[in-house]
């Protein structure tokens, strides 16, 4: 090599070297969240309520009815939908708001769900105006008339 030469393609090489390894380093990319957030849980609500004289092996009323027979059991389906806990409460009244029955049910549905409550009197029911109320920790969400003939 050229005398002349040598100097300068040391100079490169080393250039080149040098230059090469100080270049710096990019950081790597933010690690992304490929895990979607699952929106929060809806909370318990009554969504439905249905009356009648039978239900389903599903607790949902086979064939609903405002009108009873003073010998017919009455049953009462409470749909819910939403996850968590709660109480939910069936309270029955006669004409003028005399308590008839009530009865609550602790609840824990996951989704949608049925909750039955009935009455029954084996010594007939009076003839009259009725109603059931439905109430959600303590809430009242939803009401029924009916009569009894």
């Amino acid at each position: 090599m050229n005398a002349q030469i040598r100097p300068w393609f040391a100079a490169l090489a080393v250039t080149v070297i040098v230059g090469g390894g100080c270049k710096k380093k990019e950081p790597p990319p933010p690690a992304v969240d490929t895990t979607a957030m699952a929106p929060a849980p809806a909370p318990v609500q009554v969504t439905s309520l249905d009356i009648g004289k039978s239900i389903g092996s599903d607790m949902k009323v086979t064939t609903q009815t405002t009108e009873f027979g003073t010998r017919d059991t009455i049953y009462a389906a409470v749909a819910t939908s939403g996850t968590g806990t709660g109480n939910l409460a069936a309270r029955w009244t006669f004409q003028d708001g005399q308590v008839v029955d009530s009865s609550s049910r602790s609840i824990a549905p996951t989704g949608d769900a049925i909750t039955e409550f009935h009455i029954s009197k084996p010594s007939r029911w009076p003839a009259g105006s009725y109603s059931i109320e439905i109430l959600l920790n303590g809430q009242s969400v939803q009401k029924k008339d009916f009569t009894v003939k």
